[in-house]
């Protein structure tokens, strides 16, 4: 069976009203903002890498999440193919949250997912499951490994790799649960690097608790970067001496 060649569902921005593409638009500013200059840069593999690094659990899941954005997979994330994940991610109809799913899956876009490829998947659930040392005991059990599951229930040809039309059949049997799952971490991933922002973005709204924060380099300032700021500031690199 060939591979199939995986596109984006046709939602486009109708998907959100003209505020909530304003909104959208600032929290796209932002994940541009180079944390150490504060200057707009692009969207690449190694400013996407600087956001997700700071949250350590998640951080296998970069390469795979950053491909799956990049559709024309010219190593930058530019606003469209940006608006085009958050619609498949946050509103997408059970097509698109599937292609997404697959995407995110098949990391060197050839069309099959193997076991490595979901491996990090299966890390990073781990990882966001996992207890502080202190409340772990030697007797725990062991969860049984969903993704491996997964991957056993789609490879129905055991030739070890699976492909779109693979995943689409094990859904029509058995539910979205799996594609639920992976996009449910994916979102952890993504709400949590844009959390400074203050804005929100649900299937229903796209609100902005930090209204008079402009996230565009001309306008930003150290002051009402860390004004409403819970965190201390995270640069990329250490500032150089005065």
């Amino acid at each position: 069976m060939g591979a199939q060649q995986v596109k984006p569902g046709k939602q486009g921005t109708s998907a959100f009203g003209p505020k909530e593409l304003y909104n959208l638009k600032q929290v796209y500013f932002y994940m541009c903002l180079h944390t150490t200059t504060l200057t707009s840069c692009p969207l690449d593999r190694t400013q996407f890498l600087s956001l997700i690094g700071t949250h350590k659990q998640y951080k296998p899941l970069w390469r795979a999440l950053f491909t799956a954005i990049d559709l024309n997979g010219d190593g930058i994330v530019d606003f469209e193919e940006f608006l085009l994940f958050l619609t498949s991610l946050k509103r997408g109809d059970v097509e698109a949250r599937r292609q997404l799913c697959f995407r995110l899956f098949d990391t060197n876009r050839d069309g099959f997912v193997e076991k490595s490829d979901i491996w990090v998947f299966s890390e990073a659930k781990a990882a966001s499951l996992r207890r502080p040392s202190w409340q772990q005991t030697s007797t725990a059990e062991v969860p049984e490994d969903d993704y491996l599951a997964f991957f056993t229930a789609c490879d129905e040809d055991a030739d070890s790799r699976i492909n779109l039309e693979d995943l689409e059949t094990y859904c029509l049997m058995q539910g979205e649960t799996m594609v639920n799952q992976t996009l449910k971490l994916v979102e952890l991933v993504f709400d949590g690097v844009i959390e400074e922002t203050g804005i929100v973005i649900t299937g229903s709204d796209v609100k902005n608790t930090k209204p008079h924060i402009d996230w565009r380099d001309s306008q930003i300032g150290m002051g009402s970067v860390f004004c409403c700021s819970t965190h201390a500031p995270v640069f990329t690199m250490p500032p150089r001496p005065a």
